[in-house]
C-alpha cells in the first residue's frame, strides 16, 4: 500500500512539474502587449511595425527572451488604452510623468524639434524671437507643446500655419510657400532621404532653437520596466542602439 501511495504521490509530482514548465514556457513565449501612437517615421512606421522606438523596444525585451506586439491608437488615446486594455505599458511618455500603477524607464529616446529654412533664405535664426516677421509653418499642436515663448512669438504673425500631415510641411518649404517649418529633426532628416532629388534637391540649414525632449516607456509593473531598461543598456553598449539609428537615418 505504502509502495502504491509513493508511486501516485511521484506521477502527481512529475505531472504538476509539467504543468508548471508547460506555463512558464507559454508565458516567455506569448507577447507582452504595449500601446505605440500611430505612424510617425522614423519614430513609429505603423504599416511595416517597425520604426526606430519599436526596434529599439523590440531588441532591448529580446535579450531577455520576451515577444513584444504593439497596438496603434491616436497619442492622445495612449493612457486610455493603458487604463482599459489588458496592456503591458505604453512606450511614448514625457519624462517626469506619473500615473497610478505604471512604472516609467529610463529616457530612451529623444525628440529634437528645429527649425529649418532654405539656405537661399540665408535666415540667422538663433533663437524663438528670431522667427517674428518670418512665414512659419510648423507641426500640428506646435503652439500647445512648444511653450508659451513660443506661443508668444507667433502670436501676431500674418502668416503662421500648422500642418497634421508633415510631407506636405516639408514640401511648403521647398516649393518656397513658406519661408520656415517647425518639426522634428529626425522626421525631417528621414523625410530627406527618402526624398532626394527634384525640387527637394536644394541646400537647407537646420538652426536648433529648441531643447532636446527625452521620453520614456511606462510599464505595468517593475519588472517589466527593469527588464527594459537593462536591454537599452545593454544594446547602447554593443553599438546596436546607435545602428538602431542609423538604420533610419543613414
Amino acid at each position: 500500500m505504502g509502495k502504491n501511495i509513493c508511486q501516485l504521490v511521484s506521477v502527481a509530482t512529475f505531472f504538476l512539474c509539467y504543468l508548471a514548465l508547460n506555463g512558464l514556457v507559454y508565458a516567455q513565449q506569448k507577447p507582452i502587449e504595449l500601446v505605440t501612437g500611430l505612424s510617425k517615421p522614423p519614430f513609429v512606421l505603423e504599416e511595416t511595425n517597425d520604426g526606430m522606438q519599436l526596434d529599439l523596444i523590440r531588441e532591448a525585451f529580446s535579450l531577455s527572451d520576451i515577444n513584444v506586439k504593439f497596438i496603434h491608437m491616436p497619442l492622445g488615446r495612449n493612457i486610455t488604452g493603458f487604463q482599459r486594455w489588458d496592456v503591458e505599458g505604453v512606450i511614448t511618455l514625457p519624462i517626469g510623468y506619473e500615473h497610478p500603477g505604471m512604472f516609467t524607464s529610463k529616457p530612451y529616446i529623444i525628440y529634437q524639434n528645429v527649425a529649418v529654412s532654405l539656405t537661399s533664405s540665408k535666415f540667422n535664426i538663433n533663437t524663438l524671437a528670431d522667427l517674428s516677421g518670418k512665414s512659419v509653418a510648423a507641426f500640428q499642436n506646435a503652439k500647445k507643446f512648444l511653450g508659451e515663448e513660443y506661443k508668444k512669438t507667433l502670436a501676431y504673425s500674418l502668416d503662421y500655419r500648422e500642418v497634421a500631415d508633415q510631407s506636405k510641411q516639408i514640401a511648403m518649404l521647398f516649393s518656397r510657400q513658406t519661408e520656415v517649418i517647425i518639426l522634428d529633426v529626425n522626421i525631417f532628416r528621414y523625410f530627406m532621404r527618402e526624398n532626394r532629388a527634384g525640387m527637394y534637391n536644394k541646400p537647407f540649414n537646420i538652426h536648433y532653437i529648441f531643447n532636446e525632449r527625452p521620453y520614456v516607456a511606462g510599464f505595468k509593473t517593475e519588472a517589466i520596466r527593469d527588464k527594459f531598461d537593462q536591454g537599452i543598456q545593454a544594446l547602447r553598449g554593443n553599438g546596436r542602439y546607435k545602428a538602431i539609428l542609423d538604420k533610419y537615418l543613414r
